[in-house]
This record gives C-alpha cells, structure tokens and sequence, in this order.
C-alpha cells in the first residue's frame, strides 16, 4: 500500500515523536497511541484476532453510501475539509508556529489516499474499515520497512469491514465519531507510510529503529498483537 506523490519525511526521538519536512517548514509532533487506545473501532478490533474471517467477497457494500461503515462525505475547501475535527486532534501536537502547515499537509495527504483507493485497491472511500486498513498499512510500512503488499489490501479490507458490521451500535447514529476516527487514522497511515518512503530515499539506522518503534506501538494498540504475530497476505490478515 503506497502513498501518491513525494513529501519529505524523516523519524526521531526514540519512536515517539515523529518529524518530517515539507517544502515549506520541518516540525515536529508526539505519536500519542492513546488516540488509537481510546477509539471505538480501534478498541473493538482489539478482539480481531480471535473472530477475524477469511476474505468474502459479499462484505463489499456496492452502494457505499448504505454501508453502515460509510463516514459521510470527506467535503475538501482549499486547504480545509469542511468537517477538521479528527485532523485538529492531530495539528494540536505541533507546534502552535507549525499547526497551519501541519493541517495543510494532513489534509493533502488525507486527500490523495482518500482519492486514490477505489481505483489502486478496490475499496471504497470514507470507510471506517479503510481508515483502518490505511493505518494499518502505516504501521506495517514503519515496522517493516517497506510498504503492506497490495494484494493484501482488498482482503485485508473485506475481513476488516465484515468484523466491524457485526457491531452495528458503534455505527448507529455516530457519523461524527466515524468521521473524527476516519481522519485520525488516515492521517496517521499518511504520516508512516510517507516517512518510510523517505526513509527509502534517505537510510538512516537510527530513524529506521524509532520508526520500527512507532509502528510496533500502532500494532499493540490497534490488534493487541506483536507485528510477527501476522502476516498480511492475498488471503488477507492472517494470524500465526
């Protein structure tokens, strides 16, 4: 799973804060995993491992806009979205000189891989169940060091959004909480994949382990697993 486009990016401080540069400014935010601990669909995937079915076609909603797991329209206005809630959560840990630039970025990168999914993977946009594919493709891509296989994108995905339809009262009435999350965890698969594209580009051991670090966190706070704990595969997400 790969990001489109080029924005510089680079990892420090042992794993739990996360700098990187764009054309315009470097600043610095904490990866706070307690975003990810706190999320009602985060929280609900922590039972994945045990209830996580084989990839069925029949979990892909064709009409998006009825799936149970549709956020509602990602509305962009320039450098805004019109709904910036999850993305405020996340410009309130640069710094305040940095927090324009940040959201800009965020919204960029929150654009193209909401724009970009159908086509490249066959799933749908503005889903929560993709918001989580995303970042766990953010995780596995700083983990790893290189990005989630393609292939596991879609199965990953039908396995994702078929586990989380069978809690309908999550969904039921929350399309802020779903937008809110929906961004928080676009932002953040953004945010890791670009840094290990750069990391490509630029190696550098010591960002390489504290992005390793970050990724692990990600994984144990999202599936309550360790990374080797499972392979993403063209049968999906499968547990060892």
């Amino acid at each position: 799973m790969k990001i489109l486009g080029k924005i510089r990016v680079s990892a420090a401080a042992l794993g739990a804060v996360m700098c990187f540069s764009s054309a315009q400014a470097f600043f610095t935010i904490d990866f706070n995993e307690q975003w990810l601990r706190q999320d009602a669909y985060n929280r609900a995937m922590n039972q994945a491992k045990k209830n996580l079915n084989p990839p069925d076609d029949s979990a892909y909603v064709k009409d998006i806009k009825t799936d149970i797991l549709y956020t509602g329209a990602l509305v962009r206005a320039g450098d805004h979205f019109l709904d910036m809630d999850g993305i405020e959560q996340i410009a309130q840990l640069f710094p305040a000189a940095q927090q324009n630039e940040g959201r800009r970025l965020l919204v960029e990168g929150i654009d193209k891989l909401n724009g970009s999914v159908e086509q490249l993977y066959g799933i749908p946009k503005e889903n929560v169940a993709t918001g989580i594919v995303a970042l766990l493709g953010g995780a596995y891509a700083a983990y790893f060091n290189h990005p989630m296989p393609d292939e596991a994108v879609k199965p990953s995905f039908l396995q994702i959004a078929e586990f989380l339809r069978k809690k309908p009262e999550l969904f039921e009435g929350k399309a802020t909480e779903m937008m809110n999350s929906y961004q928080i965890s676009m932002g953040l698969g953004f945010l890791l994949m670009a840094m290990q594209q750069e990391l490509q580009q630029y190696p550098n051991p010591e960002h390489e382990a504290e992005l390793k670090a970050v990724g692990k966190l990600v994984f144990k706070s999202l599936l309550n697993v360790e990374p080797e704990q499972m392979d993403f595969t063209a049968s999906g997400i499968v547990f060892k």
